[in-house]
């Protein structure tokens, strides 16, 4: 650790000078401005203007045989997207790659964001990330996320009430969207841990990693839910699904207020407003009575239709949206935690 001496300048200002190996590393130029930021710690954060990222490259290679499994390819293709790798080059060494493979290296690339296959040959596929980092901002990336679990939940209403599988393959189509923005979000997170510039500029606290990692997550898991009610929902046979229709009044009615909280949670993230946290929290144990108490309601009226197989939908369905309804919960708790951090002292009435 270097140490230097604070001097002052002019009547009150004191002033520190810049060590030249960090100004030369950084490219700093006189009359450009840099970033400083007060860390939890107390301690004082120098940024530069713009991150470095010439010779930064990450690169990794992986090597495959026949008997390789796809799955496993995709899953190292997955973890080093993740992991920051700019350039991945698979190779295949006892041949050509084979059908399988093949699909599965370009299935995966084509759902991460920023990520593409450069060259490819019969052995050799390379893949390269056109990601700038500091384009994605944290905030954005929560609000683009929620936003698109809100349009899953409303397209799966409308196929419900439509008896229409047009819809409901949507909510599927959206829910890839939900994984590649979840992938692209523990990039970022995982990048800003190791580059405290990078995590400066997308609005990434260091505190704060863990809980945007479980905040992600929860989402990630909230359109999990709602894409398998949906599977069980397109596994009914037409009539079977234009039976569903009878329930959807109600059904709409909760959709409505799951939306409604989903909204409420997202915002108080950014609230240091106890008392308004702990309202949602309370929304989101009232909103699961309440879909337990209309799920008694309407599985009665689905058992009058006789259809063993609606009946079984529609109870997989309410526990679907059950679940999505509970993932919801620690987000509000990481929100509830965040309000108080900062606070000097606690004043309740």
């Amino acid at each position: 650790m270097e140490v230097r001496r604070v001097q002052k300048f002019g009547k009150s200002t004191l002033m520190v000078s810049l060590p030249a190996d960090w100004v030369k590393e950084v490219g700093l130029n006189p009359g450009e401005s840099i970033y400083l930021e007060v860390d939890e710690d107390g301690s004082l954060k120098v940024y530069p203007p713009n991150l470095k990222t010439e010779g930064s490259t990450k690169e990794m290679k992986v090597s495959l045989k026949s008997s390789s499994n796809a799955d496993l390819v995709s899953r190292i293709i997955y973890s080093l997207y993740i992991l920051g790798f700019d350039r991945v080059i698979i190779e295949k060494s006892d041949g050509p790659f084979n059908e399988d493979i093949l699909r599965k290296i370009k299935d995966t690339v084509r759902s991460l964001i920023g990520l593409e296959i450069v060259s490819q040959d019969l052995s050799t596929i390379q893949i390269q990330s056109f990601l700038d980092p500091t384009k994605y901002n944290m905030s954005s990336l929560v609000t683009r996320l929620s936003n698109t679990l809100k349009q899953m939940l409303h397209y799966l209403n409308l196929g419900i009430k439509e008896a229409s599988r047009t819809f409901l393959q949507e909510v599927l189509e959206l829910e890839k969207e939900i994984d590649r923005l979840y992938y692209l979000s523990l990039r970022q997170l995982l990048l800003a841990q190791v580059n405290r510039s990078l995590a400066y500029m997308i609005g990434v606290k260091r505190i704060q990693i863990v809980g945007n990692r479980i905040l992600m997550k929860a989402v990630e898991e909230a359109a999990d839910e709602i894409s398998e009610a949906v599977s069980d929902l397109l596994s009914l046979h037409p009539e079977d699904l234009e039976i569903m229709k009878y329930s959807w009044d109600r059904i709409d009615m909760i959709f409505d207020q799951t939306t409604v909280v989903i909204d409420h949670v997202v915002k108080v993230l950014n609230k240091e407003d106890v008392k308004l946290v702990n309202e949602v929290l309370e929304e989101l144990r009232t909103l699961r009575r309440v879909l337990m108490t209309e799920a008694l309601i309407t599985e009665e009226k689905v058992e009058k239709t006789g259809s063993p197989r609606v009946i079984v939908v529609f109870k997989s369905l309410n526990l679907r949206l059950y679940n999505a309804i509970r993932r919801m919960e620690p987000i509000a708790e990481i929100a509830f935690n965040r309000s108080v951090e900062n606070l000097k002292e606690i004043s309740l009435e």
